[in-house]
């Protein structure tokens, strides 16, 4: 059953009213992910924590950014703000990865003190879970 026209301006009005306030609260959001993304680059002790709270930090603060822009209600802004969160979906795990890699094949150790420097190894010499489940050991030359 549709609303009566009285009803339909007052809602579209409420709408309209908290629209801003909405927008600044996910500007603040998105800031505030952002510096505890800062904050983790910093205080993190090697590239692949670095890069876990990075990556994490980047996607959710500016995706925040964008929903905050698509408040304004005009159609370029709100493509191209769909456009920047879609290309952060893509390229920011790849991204990862590739830097990731990197810092693996330049010799990169993981600084925690009980950290798995390679994929199936553990610090005390223990079988990993592949090796329990099918019951060999990885070949040094695989990577």
């Amino acid at each position: 059953m549709p609303l009566p026209r009285g009803e339909e301006d007052l809602l579209v009005g409420l709408a309209s009213a908290v629209a801003p306030y909405l927008a600044d609260a996910l500007v603040v959001v998105g800031v505030l992910v952002m510096t505890v993304g800062v904050y983790g680059a910093i205080r993190m002790p090697d590239p692949y924590t670095k890069l876990h709270s990075m990556s994490k930090v980047v996607f959710l603060g500016v995706v925040s950014l964008c929903v905050s822009s698509i408040v304004t209600g005009d159609p370029a802004i709100i493509y191209r703000a769909i456009l920047i969160a879609a290309f952060l979906l893509v390229t920011t795990p790849i991204s990862t990865l590739v830097i990731a890699r990197a810092a693996f094949l330049r010799g990169e150790k993981m600084q925690m003190p009980d950290a798995a420097t390679s994929p199936g190894a553990g610090s005390r010499g223990e079988r990993s879970e592949r090796e329990r489940y099918w019951g060999e050991r990885p070949h040094a030359d695989v990577r």
